[in-house]
């Protein structure tokens, strides 16, 4: 199960390992912690998982003084099933600490002596599985740069690191211990139809890493921009980044103020073609719908089939990566985004009346406290705006219906292969139907459209919303996704009920 979703052990050698007694019992528990819901749901076994997300998460913080790769992979295991399962105070602590340990350790500069021709076989994976392990500790880190609203530790542009090696080297099983010559990197510039022949994780993982880069890009450039900027509220010669943190300027670019949106912007542009061309030229899951097999026994672990399927639910999963980072790109594209900068200065047209009167809605107030307590300001505002440009809203409503064509597609894939990104995704997807819903109803109220003009959309919203809907209460039954429900239950005020009532009527 575990290999499926973050395939940086080797699979001989691991096995070889835990045969000796030498894999330290804390990774054990963040695997078996990570899989201990499948795990009670197809063995019988009554894994008390709170209780040992709660001890494992303990012990890892009392490991600090010599981690070990087995202590850093299980951190970083722990630091994505904390998220997943909404706890996001040691999420962030964790995923903070994984970034910390690899710069720490070097492994982000792990290629930056060229490899030794007379390397063994077993070298070789050690070094393999921390270069994989620094694409994990990437990955999360880039993923919580975007919902802490803060630049990554992990670093594009100070990280050596060499591409994942080759799958036909890294999934031997015979664990050789002289090879001929040097695994070869990983090669990405095949064809679909090739990757789904060789049937290797490699390549979900190179294909991961490079969505990561982007949102890595996403983020410094939204931050830059908007450091960059000639208007601040202190006035025209307010600089703090400048001021106070000398040495470093922000990119700046060769903007004329005020713009019409974002778009006018060379950068944006250029990053949301980027995601675009990466969900274009992504392997279709549904492309592996008949050829795969799920592992029934462990003599099947790792034969084609078995590898079909996993890769089948990699890039199921990868594609639901995309979907918040093209919201947050276009959350982005609002003059209120720019409120603390005068948004006159910014954008050409201010928010209209109808937008203010939207966003300030009781029931929005209701779930920004309940937002505020989990994501950061400028993500949570951007789930509540009306505000966005036309062009980037479009881009946002197109979106979460791809993603509700790429569900049907792959109905077939069991619950409990989805992973922990899913809450997330699912959780923007739905912010984009409730205001695009909310925007065609108070277009029509006001005699804007009619609702004969509207009637198509309006429907295929409330397709969209009821199917996501629906998926999220059948994934309550698998992961920990109330998480939303659970702080509006502990918060006793009304404008909670309020928000509970709204979110509990979607089904529409």
């Amino acid at each position: 199960y575990f290999y499926a979703i973050c395939p940086i052990f080797h699979p001989a050698l691991f096995v070889r390992r835990i045969v000796d007694g030498e894999v330290d019992q804390i990774l054990i528990d963040s695997m078996r912690a990570s899989a201990a819901r499948i795990i009670n749901r197809n063995t019988g076994s009554n894994i008390d998982l709170d209780r040992l997300i709660e001890d494992t998460d303990t012990k890892l913080l009392s490991y600090l003084a010599k981690p070990s790769v087995d202590y850093v992979r299980a951190v970083v295991i722990m630091a994505s099933l904390n998220g997943g399962e909404c706890r996001f105070v040691m999420y962030n602590a964790l995923t903070c600490l994984a970034a910390s340990l690899v710069n720490r350790l070097g492994w982000h500069m792990i290629d930056m002596l060229p490899t030794s021709p007379d390397i063994t076989w077993r070298e070789w994976i050690s070094i393999e599985i921390k270069r994989r392990t620094f694409y994990v500790v990437f990955q999360i880190d880039a993923y919580l740069s975007v919902v802490s609203d803060r630049s990554m530790t992990v670093t594009t542009a100070r990280s050596i690191v060499l591409a994942p090696g080759s799958g036909v080297w890294w999934d031997n099983l015979t664990d050789p211990e002289i090879t001929d010559k040097l695994p070869v990197r990983c090669n990405n510039n095949i064809s679909n139809e090739e990757i789904i022949k060789k049937g290797s994780l490699v390549h979900t993982f190179v294909d991961m890493c490079s969505l990561n880069v982007i949102i890595s890009r996403v983020n410094n450039m939204l931050w830059d921009f908007k450091l960059g900027l000639p208007t601040y509220p202190h006035g025209e010669d307010f600089r703090p980044n400048i001021k106070f943190f000398k040495g470093y300027v922000p990119d700046t670019y060769n903007v004329v103020l005020p713009i019409r949106s974002l778009f006018d912007i060379d950068e944006f542009r250029s990053s949301n073609e980027a995601l675009k061309e990466w969900r274009r030229n992504l392997v279709r899951a549904s492309d592996m719908k008949d050829i795969g097999d799920a592992n029934r026994t462990f003599e099947t672990f790792g034969n084609h089939a078995h590898r079909i399927h996993q890769m089948r639910i990699r890039y199921f999963c990868l594609y639901t990566y995309s979907v918040p980072i093209m919201h947050c790109l276009h959350f982005s594209n609002r003059p209120s985004y720019f409120a603390t900068q005068s948004a006159k200065k910014v954008f050409v047209d201010t928010p209209d009346v109808a937008s203010l009167v939207l966003t300030d809605a009781p029931e929005n107030k209701a779930i920004y406290e309940i937002l505020s307590n989990v994501f950061t300001e400028r993500l949570n505002r951007g789930l509540l705006a009306y505000d966005i440009i036309n062009d980037s809203w479009r881009e946002c409503v197109q979106v979460v219906y791809d993603l509700v064509q790429h569900l049907d597609l792959n109905r077939d894939i069991p619950l409990e292969r989805y992973d922990q990104v899913m809450p997330f995704c699912l959780l923007t997807s739905m912010t984009v139907l409730i205001r695009n819903a909310r925007i065609i109803k108070h277009k029509v109220e006001t005699g804007e459209v009619s609702a004969e003009d509207v009637h198509d959309d309006l429907d295929q919203s409330t397709m969209a919303l009821r199917r996501l809907w629906t998926l999220l209460g059948d994934l309550n039954h698998v992961w920990r996704v109330e998480g939303v429900e659970y702080l509006m239950r502990i918060m006793q005020v009304e404008e909670m009920v309020n928000a509970t009532d709204l979110l509990s009527g979607l089904s529409l």
